[in-house]
């Protein structure tokens, strides 16, 4: 009986010792790990600017048109028309005075806010951490400054994850694309294809899909690198062909796509004829371009045979002619920037009648390709009370009576 009380006793002391152990190491540690782990919400407001903005709270059917600044939730949906202008801002929840983050939202863009946390304490050295689900964004610039405290921004697309630290970026995303410029700072992005992370820093912008992760490439962006300016692949899917003659009588011209060798796809315009016709290609780009420093247009071309004397009466028959369509800051219309080539002299004035502006054409030699380079248009449309924040679309044609002309390839140029 005595040996079953002791040994009870030892079992009672080496319990009490142990947890007294465990309460004097767990409890501080437990204390350290909540210090450093917790984590707060993030304040998060959304301000319209302009055009239609809309707000689909999480677990709500309904969506409510935003016209002055609200706060928002986590998991909440924001989407602008196309149209829209807003500013997604996330504040510390203590310090109210200027955003951590600042993410500046443009036409056409669908998102959800996933979550917005900061560390509870200043002992943590976590950052803040904010993660957005973007379905689509023709023009999103997200820039993060921390405010003394390191930042991640998570941004979800239909192609992947991107991180970015402090800094200022570009998203463009797409149904089959997400495009990354970053313009400050640096962006961690994931290759599907491989796994493997890859860091870009200022001035380099990469493309990613689903299936792997594009080139690095530095400088400017060419908004048509993806959307067949080369026209290495068939028109059909982002070009559109179209024919106007006055009579079915005339010829209507023909537009063919061909290989003029292994390494150059052309697209030729023909026709023969004693009174006017338009054939050309058309492509709808809608792609936002506020903030851009400069818009050049490069252009390799080439005229066979032009009948029509320089580019008609009003400067807009020309054998090969880019036309430009952008929407104008002032009212939202729809501007439009002409540039012509021809071979044929003539008494007719080479500058567009037509123009807002007088806009020169350029002569070339017949039968040579001409690589053309615009100098930046924007100055150029300033100059005019013009300012445009999008390119609406890009049209390439060949008018006059009779024609050849060919273009190997066009690229429009953003700098940002």
């Amino acid at each position: 009986m005595f040996k079953k009380t002791e040994s009870l006793a030892w079992l009672v002391l080496l319990l009490s010792f142990f947890l007294c152990i465990t309460l004097a190491t767990g409890i501080p540690l437990g204390i350290r790990w909540f210090v450093l782990n917790s984590m707060r919400p993030l304040k998060i407001m959304l301000e319209p600017r302009s055009g239609a903005v809309t707000y689909q709270a999480p677990g709500s059917d309904s969506l409510i048109v935003v016209e002055h600044a609200i706060e928002v939730e986590p998991r909440g949906q924001i989407k602008l028309g196309t149209d829209g202008d807003a500013l997604l801002m996330f504040y510390h929840p203590d310090e109210g005075q200027a955003p951590i983050g600042t993410v500046q939202l443009y036409n056409s863009t669908t998102l959800i806010v996933g979550s917005a946390s900061t560390p509870r304490f200043n002992a943590s050295p976590k950052p803040h951490h904010i993660e957005l689900h973007v379905l689509r964004a023709l023009n999103m610039r997200p820039s993060i400054s921390g405010n003394g405290r390191a930042v991640e921004l998570l941004a979800q697309t239909p192609q992947g994850s991107i991180r970015l630290a402090e800094g200022y970026f570009q998203l463009i995303v797409e149904q089959d694309r997400t495009e990354l410029t970053v313009l400050s700072g640096r962006a961690t992005v994931t290759d599907p294809a491989t796994d493997r992370s890859l860091v870009l820093v200022p001035l380099q912008r990469t493309q990613l899909t689903s299936e792997a992760l594009g080139e690095i490439y530095v400088g400017e962006r060419d908004i048509l690198r993806n959307r067949n300016g080369g026209f290495e692949n068939p028109l059909g899917k982002y070009w559109t062909a179209y024919q106007d003659a006055p009579t079915k009588d005339e010829d209507q011209g023909t537009i063919r796509q061909s290989d003029l060798d292994e390494e150059t796809q052309l697209v030729y315009f023909s026709r023969a004829g004693q009174n006017w016709a338009e054939i050309g290609i058309r492509q709808e780009i809608n792609q936002d371009i506020r903030e851009a420093a400069s818009l050049r247009i490069q252009a390799r071309v080439r005229i066979d045979t032009q009948t029509l004397p320089v580019c008609g009466s009003l400067g807009t028959e020309c054998p090969i002619m880019i036309r430009i369509e952008f929407v104008d800051a002032e009212d939202g219309g729809v501007r439009e920037w002409l540039q012509g080539f021809y071979f044929r002299e003539g008494d007719d004035d080479p500058l567009c009648q037509a123009c807002a502006w007088k806009a020169t054409h350029e002569r070339i030699p017949q039968n040579v390709w001409y690589d053309y380079d615009s100098d930046d248009l924007l100055p150029i449309l300033q100059e005019q009370g013009l300012t445009p924040v999008a390119i609406h679309a890009v049209e390439i044609y060949a008018s006059g009576w009779t024609y050849g002309s060919a273009i190997d390839e066009i690229a429009i140029l953003v700098g940002e």
